[in-house]
């Protein structure tokens, strides 16, 4: 994810190479990235954020206490600090960073083509130009929304784990596709279209789901026969059961890094 903010950043010149700096646990990798994008590379966190006026953390929330613990005392009230991380509250990350602000970002796999779409939500102490700083970042990579943090463990569920329910979907219209007889790479393509020009329509149109499957299913026909082998497997209810565990997973995280302070 980082990588394609970064990504963004550079490709749209939004800001000078030269002003971006990363840091990562493996050398190799910071090394590797840095030569990629021409952005410069700090040995460790705390020498990175050293002069930035945007910190971005975009670390696992498993490691995250750690990378704030050696941050707290290097951060300074005047910089911005975002955070990727799922399931990090705010006040988590404030009681390490108690006189900075701080912004909660939640973006999604799509980011990486330049189609994401990332939530936003601000701390006790963020203003206007900190949240449309983040807008600014990375509506480079996709669509904004902000949000409040009460609605954080949802649309970490829905957009940020949506894209691999949805990367599901598609594997399995592919699979159906060939035990119907079809090559791979025509089930392929065919299912790839299919999901793409679909969503294509409802957002063009602005009609429901609901509208456009009735559009879709004449009585009596091919549609109809499959959709009700989705209702006997229970399509639907798993899909939105996907939906809320993701969403109570997101608030067991954020409950388990509380618990570690």
């Amino acid at each position: 994810m980082t990588e394609a903010v970064m990504r963004g950043l550079v490709s749209k010149k939004a800001v000078p190479k030269k002003n971006i700096t990363i840091s990562d646990k493996d050398p190799a990798r910071a090394k590797l990235i840095s030569k990629k994008y021409g952005v410069a590379m700090a040995e460790s966190n705390p020498k990175a954020v050293g002069s930035a006026d945007v910190v971005i953390l975009a670390v696992k929330p498993q490691v995250m206490r750690i990378v704030l613990s050696e941050l707290s005392d290097k951060i300074k009230p005047g910089q911005l600090v975002i955070s990727i991380a799922a399931g990090i509250t705010l006040a988590s990350i404030e009681k390490y960073l108690p006189k900075v602000h701080v912004v909660r970002v939640m973006p999604n796999n799509p980011c990486l083509i330049g189609e994401g779409i990332s939530a936003i939500c601000g701390g006790s102490l963020v203003n206007e130009s900190d949240i449309r700083t983040a807008e600014k970042i990375f509506s480079i990579v996709g669509d904004t929304v902000r949000v409040v943090e009460r609605y954080m463990n949802a649309v970490t569920a829905l957009s940020g784990s949506g894209p691999a329910f949805v990367y599901e979907a598609l594997e399995a219209m592919i699979e159906g596709g060939l035990e119907a007889g079809l090559p791979k790479e025509m089930a392929k393509k065919l299912a790839e279209g299919t999901m793409l020009g679909s969503i294509k329509t409802v957002v063009k149109t602005k009609k429901s789901p609901e509208e456009l499957v009735s559009m879709v299913a004449s009585p009596g026909g091919t549609t109809v026969a499959g959709l009700r082998m989705l209702e006997e497997g229970n399509f639907k209810a798993a899909m939105r059961k996907a939906i809320v565990r993701a969403s109570a997973r997101a608030k067991e995280m954020s409950e388990e890094f509380e618990r570690s302070l």
